[in-house]
């Protein structure tokens, strides 16, 4: 009797156990495999190295800057949060971003070094573009369109002047 008993449950596990991994290693439904057409919704994806330092932002309101080893140390000013892609160096510390503000519409591509920002391109909701470029030893160049083209140079803290060629 306990041999009829153990047999019996010993193939009652193997039945059991069978349909335990089946359930693991059967095709699903493809719709369910198919990620081709899915759409991923989030408010934001923070991509950090191996030491846990973030290193790219995407998001939808994304933090304030960092100036000082990735301590968040200033507000954005007056065009408020900004939503997009935002890069920092090895140390947590703002590099750069790819965005568009909440304030005014614009949307804005920047390069920063270490103490402020660099580089500057500006796109206006109104067709409005602008380029700076400036250094720390306040050398500036400025390019914009808009109602007027304008070029401004400064050198040191001087401004050169640009010969304004007009033919009528």
């Amino acid at each position: 009797m306990k041999a009829k008993l153990f047999y019996l449950l010993s193939i009652s596990n193997l039945v059991c156990f069978s349909f335990y991994l089946f359930s693991f290693t059967s095709i699903k439904d493809s719709s369910t495999l198919n990620y081709e057409n899915k759409i991923l919704k989030v408010r934001g994806i923070v991509v950090v190295d191996s030491l846990g330092i973030e290193r790219v932002i995407v998001g939808s309101h994304l933090p304030e800057p960092n100036f000082e080893k990735g301590y968040r140390l200033a507000a954005r000013g007056k065009g408020g949060s900004v939503s997009g892609v935002m890069i920092y160096d090895h140390e947590g510390q703002e590099r750069g971003g790819y965005v568009t503000d909440d304030g005014f519409g614009n949307a804005f591509l920047t390069l920063d070094s270490k103490t402020s920002q660099q580089m500057l391109l500006i796109a206006e909701p109104q067709g409005s573009a602008t380029i700076r470029l400036w250094d720390r030893n306040n050398n500036r160049i400025n390019l914009s369109v808009g109602d007027d083209a304008v070029v401004e140079l400064t050198n040191k803290g001087k401004n050169i002047k640009l010969q304004e060629n007009e033919k009528k």
